[in-house]
């Protein structure tokens, strides 16, 4: 199962936690006349949290992992992600102090819940919705392509030609960069579209398959430094290192 898929998938789970503990919370504190045992309520509520919270570690290794793996610069996206990640976590933090510590400021409790539950939302919206989304709830299947025409580009005159390396030295490294950096989002031995699509014998077609620029080393570089659409950049890699990547591409 694709990484993306499983953290997706977990973050449908902390959507309805998340519901769940705003109708707890409702229930508690919002009824006049009470339609369930408040102190089992609040029982339910505190557990509920915990797993909340276990699913928010969970979730957020994964996120921190990937990062981690591949140094990929953050998309717009993903920024927004993280400040609403970074977010829950505060206002859990304050949660918990003021329930058992700062009990003065008791009353807040449910204004902060309140924010935790929405910031959730958007949280999940950011992510997992997002991917859930553009792979049509993870089956995988191509995203409509946009209707506009592309251009197909050349190489920047600037640019020079790169020689593809055949030796296997260069083969290997770029092997284990790719299995580090990219197998993330893109599967090597198919065309199978995971979160980006397959590699299989991405230098032997005509076109690079998002792009749609013609299938050269040279744009294969420039889409590494220069990404289309939703790639994050590996701006950060040396040319001794895209070239081995490359290598490894042409054996695909």
């Amino acid at each position: 199962m694709p990484v993306f898929l499983l953290k997706s998938l977990l973050s449908v789970i902390l959507f309805v936690l998340a519901l769940f503990a705003m109708f707890t919370m409702f229930e508690v504190f919002g009824r006049n006349e009470k339609k369930y045992n408040i102190e089992r309520l609040k029982k339910i509520h505190r557990a509920n949290g915990i797993v909340y919270f276990l699913f928010f570690i969970l979730t957020a290794y994964f996120c921190l992992n990937f990062i981690l793996n591949t140094k990929a610069e953050l998309s717009p996206r993903a920024s927004f992600h993280a400040v609403f990640a970074l977010s829950v976590v505060i206002l859990l933090a304050l949660k918990v102090a003021f329930v058992r510590f700062y009990k003065q400021f008791y009353n807040q409790v449910k204004i902060i819940g309140l924010l935790i539950g929405l910031i959730t939302f958007a949280l999940i919206g950011t992510s997992g919705g997002y991917y859930l989304l553009v792979t049509e709830l993870g089956t995988d299947q191509r995203v409509m392509k946009a209707l506009s025409s592309k251009k197909q580009e050349n190489p920047a005159k600037n640019e020079s030609k790169i020689e593809v390396r055949t030796d296997a030295a260069s083969i290997a490294k770029g092997k284990e960069l790719y299995e580090s950096k990219c197998y993330f989002c893109h599967d090597a031995y198919s065309t199978k579209k995971e979160v980006g699509p397959g590699h299989k014998g991405i230098l032997k077609n005509p076109l690079l398959p998002v792009s749609e620029k013609p299938a050269t080393p040279e744009n294969i570089a420039n889409q590494l430094r220069n990404p289309y659409k939703d790639m994050p950049s590996f701006s950060y890699l040396s040319d001794e290192e895209v070239q081995d990547i490359i290598a490894f591409l042409n054996t695909l």
